[in-house]
């Protein structure tokens, strides 16, 4: 099966990089299977005997309804990123209608680097204190982009109202609701719209979805690496900084929490407002995920 899969990967190669020279795949080997996408690492070789070229490379193959959106969303997302300047492996080719899987795939370069979360938190306390920083300093930066690049349709953006991406996401949060009516969920809901009035966002943001220290690749050279961009977007940072926040204090304890918040504001300039809203909305997210999963 996997000798299968690397030949027509193969192939699909010597068609998709036709400025290389005598191209061949080799070493594929999985490195995870899951919910958003399946992950190969793989070398291509290419150029003449004698001086040939080889590159460590990442296949990400998407499984689902969304997977064509997904796919395309993580490659315009990187892209993007890439250029400008924010640390993201570099996306090479996007493939979803001729895919010889079957399904939608990305290649990518391939970083090597080890997860800043077991690195993190197994450390000493003053190498913890520095990854603290440079965990936050990559959020600030992100939330701080210019953000008028990722959007496709401005709508929600650019008519003035500072309401509009909070009613989006909210928007979107209602047919989950719809499709797992679970009681417990309803009145938190129903607290989260009749607040909507105190929440305005001034400025959007490009956010992650899932920023935490698993999607972080941490090099030799001391440089890191942010991944997994299936749901890159914009919208209000506050909804990104509170689910990093609800995932880190559910897994590290309550102490991260406070961590940082304070080191992300400080480095930010600037109180979080109404952080409270966002970690509701974070929290129900969180459950009605789990739900979903269990059901």
């Amino acid at each position: 099966m996997r000798d299968d899969m690397q030949g027509r990967l193969d192939s699909y190669c010597a068609r998709a990089f036709p400025a290389r020279q005598r191209v061949r795949v080799s070493g594929l080997a999985e490195i995870s299977a899951g919910w958003e996408s399946d992950m190969y690492s793989f070398a291509i070789e290419s150029g003449p005997a004698g001086a040939r070229q080889c590159d460590e490379l990442i296949l990400r193959i998407y499984p689902g309804d969304d997977a064509h959106g997904k796919s395309a969303r993580e490659y315009r997302g990187m892209g993007l990123l890439h250029g400008a300047g924010y640390p993201v492996p570099e996306v090479l080719v996007l493939e979803r209608d001729d895919s010889p899987f079957g399904q939608p795939f990305l290649i990518m370069e391939r970083i090597s680097g080890q997860q800043m979360w077991p690195v993190w938190f197994g450390s000493p306390e003053e190498q913890q204190k520095e990854l603290l920083t440079l965990f936050c300093q990559l959020l600030v930066q992100l939330h701080t982009l210019d953000w008028r690049p990722f959007v496709q349709d401005m709508t929600p953006c650019d008519a003035g109202d500072p309401y509009a991406l909070l009613d989006r996401e909210l928007g979107r949060m209602r047919p989950y609701q719809e499709r797992f009516p679970i009681p417990g969920f309803v009145p938190v809901a129903e607290w989260l719209v009749e607040r909507r009035d105190l929440i305005p966002c001034e400025q959007p943001s490009v956010i992650h979805w899932d920023y935490h220290p698993g999607n972080i690749l941490l090099c030799d050279d001391g440089a890191a690496v942010v991944v997994d961009w299936t749901q890159v977007d914009v919208s209000d940072s506050r909804f990104d900084l509170a689910w990093t926040l609800l995932l880190l204090s559910t897994y590290e304890g309550e102490v991260w929490h406070k961590r940082i918040l304070h080191e992300y504001e400080r480095l930010a300039g600037a109180t979080v407002e109404q952080l409270a809203f966002f970690e509701v909305f974070a929290c129900l997210k969180r459950l009605g995920s789990i739900a979903a999963s269990l059901t």
